[in-house]
């Protein structure tokens, strides 16, 4: 058992078991209540999420959840908090019932593991804030890191069909990137990871221009959190990448060498991959990089604390990918062996996108500062040390930051680099220009003083820059969605059966249409459901032939209460005066 408490109540202990004792729990468990517990009192639930001015989609998600819940006779709140608040509660005390939020997105199947597993069922960060316990996931979740290529979709098919019984949470729909471009500046698709600011910048038709690329971005605090390994990560899209190189990076479906120069496969026995790293390889302070820095950042992701806490504090980011892990080898000053735990070369290569760490900077972050807490996972990281290809010189809290060019950079003049690089760089480095608002960054734009808009642009202000002269907007799908997360340990989301009845409490394919305006794709599918869509796995992985109904019981958004009512009468509650019952 793990060391989170979970529930008490039988409900909270059957959910655990799994799927087949969970489908008993509805009806059996709900009778042990009503004996024991004569005086039941209604359903409550508070749904927690950001203020409209913060994410008015998720906002509105939630509140016409509440609605619907309400209409079903659950004492639903809508609680809007901060967003340091909402990722507190959600991620590091588990301190919720429902929650809607924007997940940054899945990189590949693999990163269920570190969602679900109940091995992080106390961690922190995104490993598993839904205190989610199932024997039957676990051992789904660990045979799709060993089997091969050939087996491993029949075997992620499983897992995502026990995931649509179990629920553990759901999600609502994948939303557009839409950004705002001054013209004539050539943008293929907004940018939002590293490879796609060089696209910009690598356009021969952007340049070259004495200046740098500007770029408007809005919200409060931008400038407060630089460090990669916080749970809360920094807001901008695709900074951080800007500023920490990985060994390799996910581009387009495949990985790209990136500080690695060459990867050599093993799969004798365990699956092992020898490492060997480019020439030349600095940090932006001038200290060079080299095998031991990579080594360093793989142990330290493992234990922040380098010891000083018993099992020790791990990095909140990179954890699914850092147990992949088994340990490393260095065997020169540019080559490292890392053996991996039981799993194929396909999944392992995740690990090696994680970002790589200066040791000469973060030893000294190893620090206790608290319960289960050091300096490397607190520290707001204000002037960031990488080694990526711009490196930032100043940021200012109200008005924005820049980047310079990284000039040494093994990528700035070498001529074996990805064809990306082509005509790069047409800019003298970025400057991020902050507003406090949507609205004020759409008035930049107009106004000429930047170049094009990375923080999401609300439907309504993307509509007011498409009318306006001289800008235009561009628009790219991503893997983040927008996702209704249950706490597992709440009494009545402790039951699979419940949980999944209050999935099906809002309308996907009506947000789309009136939430999101038409810029998202609404989650239809088994494995859009579980977060995933445009993945490699998707035209080998078949629907199981016990796909339960998830569809939406009502029309246009609002629920049919009768249907409803009887969805949970089905699995052993019943109402009082249009009050569900506990």
């Amino acid at each position: 058992m793990n060391d989170g408490a979970p529930s008490t109540t039988r409900r909270g202990l059957l959910a655990t078991l799994g799927v087949g004792a969970s489908a008993l729990a509805g009806c059996s468990e709900r009778l042990w209540s009503q004996a024991e517990t004569p005086g039941s009192e209604q359903v409550s639930l508070i749904i927690k999420t950001v203020p409209a001015d913060d994410d008015r989609i998720a906002a509105t998600i939630a509140s016409r959840l509440r609605e619907n819940y309400t209409a079903a006779g659950i004492n639903a709140t809508h609680e809007p908090v901060s967003e340091a608040e909402l990722y507190r509660d959600i991620l590091l005390e588990g301190e919720y019932d429902v929650f809607v939020a924007r997940h940054p997105g899945l990189d590949e199947y693999d990163a269920l593991y570190g969602l679900l597993h109940s091995e992080f069922y106390s961690e922190r960060g995104w490993q598993n804030p839904f205190q989610f316990s199932d024997v039957t996931a676990d051992s789904q979740l660990e045979a799709q890191r060993a089997a091969d290529e050939d087996d491993r979709p029949a075997v992620l098919a499983d897992l995502i069909d026990h995931l649509l019984q179990t629920t553990p949470y759901t999600t609502v729909a994948f939303p557009y990137t839409v950004s705002g471009v001054s013209e004539p500046l050539q943008l293929p698709v907004p940018p939002r990871r590293l490879h796609q600011y060089l696209d910009v910048m690598s356009h021969p038709e952007n340049g070259p221009r004495d200046g740098p690329l500007e770029v408007g971005v809005f919200g409060e605090q931008l400038t407060d959190q630089l460090n990669p390994l916080m749970v809360d990560r920094n807001r901008i899209d695709g900074l951080l990448d800007l500023v920490y190189d990985p060994l390799a990076r996910w581009i387009d479906g495949e990985y790209v060498p990136w500080l690695a120069e060459t990867v050599e496969w093993s799969e004798q026995g365990r699956t092992r991959a020898t490492v060997t790293l480019r020439e030349g390889l600095e940090w932006h302070d001038g200290e060079s990089l080299d095998a031991d820095d990579v080594a360093f950042t793989l142990d330290f992701l493992e234990d922040t604390s380098m010891g000083a806490v018993d099992d020790g504090v791990p990095a909140p980011r990179y954890r699914g990918k850092q147990t992949l892990l088994d340990r490393t080898d260095v065997t020169g000053p540019r080559t490292i062996d890392c053996y991996f735990t039981e799993t194929s070369r396909s999944v392992a290569r995740r690990l090696l996108t994680v970002p790589v760490l200066p040791e000469h900077i973060w030893t000294e972050r190893s620090a206790v500062v608290a319960d289960r807490q050091t300096r490397a996972i607190t520290h707001p990281n204000e002037d960031p040390v990488g080694s990526g290809l711009f490196a930032v010189t100043e940021a200012e809290a109200a008005t924005g930051f820049e980047l310079e060019p990284f000039d040494a950079h093994v990528f700035r003049d070498s001529q074996d680099r990805p064809d990306l690089f082509e005509n790069f760089s047409q800019f003298e480095g970025i400057t991020f220009r902050i507003s406090p608002n949507p609205g004020a960054m759409s008035d930049l734009l107009v106004d000429g003083e930047i170049d094009v808009t990375v923080s999401e642009l609300p439907p309504e202000i993307a509509r007011s820059v498409r009318n306006a002269d001289t800008v235009s907007t561009v628009t790219g799908t991503t893997d983040a969605f927008y996702m209704i997360g249950y706490n597992n340990r709440q009494n009545d989301l402790g039951n699979p059966n419940f949980r999944r009845i209050c999935s099906r409490l809002i309308d996907r394919e009506h947000a789309v249409s009136e939430f999101f305006e038409g810029f998202a794709q609404a989650a239809t599918t088994p494995h859009e459901l579980v977060g995933f869509h445009n993945r490699a796995f998707d035209a080998d992985l078949e629907d199981g032939d016990e796909m339960p109904d998830l569809s939406f019981p009502g029309t246009d958004g609002e629920i049919n209460t009768s249907r409803v009512r009887s969805l949970f009468n089905e699995i052993g509650y019943s109402y009082d005066d249009d009050m569900l019952l506990e």
